[in-house]
């Protein structure tokens, strides 16, 4: 009996040893630095020189559902597919949390006390995300079928773009703002609500909140179409400075240069910058393009010399919509082209 008792010891320390000497999965650190990529497909690693598709997908064993939008904080990369957030380390491309409980996620925002705002197009909300926690908190509605898509965030306020449908009769001009801190209290109440152009879409902080609104713009119904336009906005009083129109369709993708004083968009005949006060439209790039970022880089100017130009980076979506360019604005002059293996969605850098 004592040797069937001293067996099952043995049996039992041996087993334990087992569990407790297995192999853990080793991630390789192949990304990191570099730009990312928002496919159809999943999300791509560009490092300059080498493309790799799918990473996550290659990493995980697992696809990303409708992926669309890609940001950073700390060393995690944050992906908004169609009804979750997905993040992952951005060295290994190793999946670290999934939150879910969203309808038709749009977009989001970083905020204090480790929370993220995230625009639910699907449920006209913006749902407050304890990343703690990894649950959802609490929400704020936007109004009955606004149709919100954009979010952008200073100081202690964060401002939502309705943005409206297709339709005519389904547009939307309002913007609300969110205060999500008071002093040191977190908070995520709804402050106020101002009406601006039609169907707004994009911002920038340039001193005050300029916004970018798409007007209408319907390719089966042209006589209903109108200009777009750029909104001045006061964001601590939530006054609307002013309004002007841009003279085109359906301007999106509003951004800037680094110091706020050309602003860059997207529109039905191309890719224009402008000034901050909506004056001086230049098409830069005769190319339909729904992706569009901007970054400032060093590049050769000469042999000798080098400079620094805003490359703007962006897609063709009519006919290569898998394709990004990248576009030298110092030299007027493409000087990379870069291939994906689906339609892109968005582009970010790490």
């Amino acid at each position: 009996m004592k040797l069937i008792n001293y067996l099952l010891i043995a049996l039992v320390f041996v087993s334990s040893c087992k569990e407790e000497t297995e192999p853990v999965q080793k991630f390789e650190k192949n990304y990191g630095e570099g730009m990312y990529i928002v496919t159809e497909n999943g999300v791509s690693f560009y490092d300059g020189e080498v493309v790799k598709n799918q990473i996550y997908q290659t990493v995980n064993g697992a696809a990303l559902s409708n992926p669309r939008k890609i940001k950073f904080q700390g060393t995690k990369a944050y992906i908004v597919t169609d009804n979750q957030i997905v993040t992952a380390n951005v060295k290994t491309f190793e999946n670290k949390e999934i939150i879910g409980g969203f309808v038709n996620a749009t977009d989001f925002d970083f905020v204090n006390f480790n929370r993220i705002l995230l625009v639910d197009k699907g449920d006209s909300k913006v749902k407050v995300v304890d990343l703690e926690t990894l649950n959802i908190i609490s929400d704020i509605e936007t109004g009955d079928v606004s149709d919100p898509s954009f979010i952008i965030s200073k100081w202690y306020r964060s401002f939502v773009l309705n943005s409206g449908a297709v339709p005519d009769s389904l547009k939307d001009s309002t913007i609300i703002a969110i205060d999500y801190r008071d002093e040191a209290v977190p908070i995520a109440d709804f402050m106020a609500s101002i009406e601006v152009g039609e169907n707004p879409n994009s911002a920038v902080f340039v001193n005050d909140l300029t916004i970018l609104c798409r007007g209408i713009y319907d390719e089966n119904n042209l006589l209903s179409n109108t200009f777009s336009s750029l909104s001045k906005v006061h964001p601590w009083d939530m006054e609307l400075v002013w309004n002007v129109s841009l003279g085109v369709y359906n301007a999106q993708n509003l951004t800037s240069n680094t110091n706020g004083s050309v602003l860059f968009f997207t529109a039905n005949d191309g890719v224009h910058n402008m000034y901050e006060d909506g004056t001086s439209i230049t098409t830069i790039i005769p190319v339909l393009s729904d992706v569009l970022f901007v970054k400032t880089e060093l590049y050769a100017v000469n042999d000798t010399t080098n400079g620094y130009s805003n490359m703007l980076y962006i897609n063709d979506a009519v006919y290569n919509p898998n394709i990004v360019y990248k576009f030298n604005q110092a030299t007027d002059s493409y000087c990379d082209t870069i291939v994906f293996d689906a339609a892109v969605k968005d582009i970010n850098f790490y």
